[in-house]
Parts: structure tokens; C-alpha cells; sequence
């Protein structure tokens, strides 16, 4: 089996040296430390590793929460933040960016290898992802999402919203949300379309569930949010409503 390649963001010369050792332990590639914020993106492209470690505080103007949500736009690669803050406010603002884990220094070795291996383990598969999710909607007219350990059954018709962020969707139902891990792009191409409508860069909408439409802003009212209609989509959307008067 291939060893896990990591790329690695720290400025302290301590914990590199520290991290150095651990990922050498532990058995796993450490492709490169970046420094540099600036740098990230250029190491990102050239050697797309299997793991990112954030370190959060990187003495610049940027902070590694700032840099992941960057990330999260262009790459799909599971993020460890592996960081000294230990505060409440920081894990809530790490954990907005989807992270596999949270290491707080100093840490074991035990500890961060854990981080990685789930990291690892719980990364999707794109392609098997992609072959469930069109079988499931076009043949049966729902899909089942992982959640709490049990797969949960959802009829496509009670959709009435779904919503990107970053790398996840989240469902709107009547009176529920569900999360799943999916890029919205992803998820459109497999969703029938006589019903499912992208009117956003960040919005799908099942045209069936739209409470009203404002057409002096082009503004969307349904599953109780206000969403704004992009240039892009605005013409195909207005062609497949049936309006009267």
C-alpha cells in the first residue's frame, strides 16, 4: 500500500522539527512544510496530497481557517487543523470549514495518527459516490444519506432546497436540514431535471416548492429562505414556470 502523502503548513521551527519525526514514525510521507500562506496553493497543485495539515496561527495576515476556506472552493482534500489554540471561539470558527479533525499542540503521536488515518477512512469516493447517487435518483426517485449511523431515506420530491458549502450540501425538507458530503456541481448533474433547477452558483431549487417570486429583484421565496436569482440562471429558470397573466 502507498504511504499517506501529507502537505503541512507551520512557521515554528519546534513543531516542524516535532512533525518531521511524527509523520516519519508513523509511516507516512510528509511531501513539504509550507511557511508561507502565499505558497500553499502553488505546493497544492503541484503534488496533491492525500492530507493537509493546518497549522492555524501562521504569523501572517491569513490564518489557516482563512487559507482552508480558499481551499475548500478549489480542492476536495481532508484538512487536519493541527494547531496551539484551545479555545472555544477558534474551534467554532475551524469547525465551520468542514475539518477531518482538530489536533491541539502538543499532541501524541498516537493522536495525530489517529486524526490521519479516520481522515483518511472517512474521504469519500468520488466515483463510487457519484455511481450510488445516479442510480438511487433516477431509478428510484430517492436517495439515502448516511446520518447517525443509519441511512436515511429521502424522496427527491420533498427537496425543496439544497444549498452548497464548500464541500457539503445541506437538503431542506419541510421541516428538516440534512447534511451531506457532496459537491453541488456533483449533485445537479445527477438530479432530474424536469424538477431541479440551479438558480445560483451556491442554489438548487425544486421549482414545485417555490412559495413566490419577485420580479423587480429577481428574488426566490421558498423552504422560508429569501435567494437571489443569478443573471446566468434567471433565463432558464423563467422559461420552464407556467405563469398566467
Amino acid at each position: 500500500m502507498s504511504k499517506i502523502r501529507i502537505l503541512a503548513t507551520e512557521d515554528d521551527t519546534l513543531h516542524e522539527e516535532m512533525l518531521r519525526i511524527t509523520i516519519d514514525n508513523i509511516g507516512c510521507e510528509l511531501i513539504d512544510v509550507v511557511y508561507k500562506p502565499s505558497d500553499l496553493f502553488l505546493k497544492l497543485s503541484a503534488t496533491m496530497p492525500d492530507i493537509i495539515l493546518m497549522d492555524i496561527d501562521l504569523g501572517g495576515e491569513l490564518s489557516g481557517i482563512e487559507l482552508i476556506k480558499e481551499v475548500n472552493k478549489r480542492y476536495d482534500i481532508p484538512v487536519i487543523y493541527v494547531t496551539s489554540f484551545a479555545d472555544s471561539d477558534t474551534f467554532k470558527e475551524a469547525k465551520k470549514t468542514f475539518p477531518a479533525a482538530y489536533v491541539v499542540k502538543p499532541y501524541k503521536q498516537a493522536e495525530l495518527q489517529r486524526a490521519i488515518e479516520l481522515a483518511i477512512y472517512n474521504k469519500p469516493d468520488k466515483q463510487n459516490f457519484k455511481a450510488n447517487l445516479k442510480s438511487n435518483v433516477v431509478a428510484n426517485n430517492h436517495i439515502y444519506i448516511k446520518e447517525d449511523q443509519a441511512l436515511v431515506k429521502i424522496e427527491l420530491d420533498a427537496i425543496k432546497l439544497i444549498q452548497a458549502f464548500d464541500k457539503y450540501c445541506f437538503l431542506f425538507l419541510e421541516d428538516k436540514r440534512h447534511m451531506i458530503r457532496a459537491r453541488l456541481k456533483d449533485l445537479f448533474k445527477q438530479l432530474p431535471h424536469n424538477h431541479f433547477c440551479q438558480v445560483h452558483r451556491s442554489y438548487i431549487v425544486n421549482t414545485n416548492a417555490i412559495d413566490k417570486i419577485v420580479l423587480k429583484n429577481n428574488k426566490i421565496y421558498i423552504a422560508g429562505k429569501e435567494i437571489a436569482v443569478s443573471k446566468t440562471y434567471k433565463t432558464n429558470l423563467y422559461s420552464r414556470l407556467n405563469t398566467f397573466g
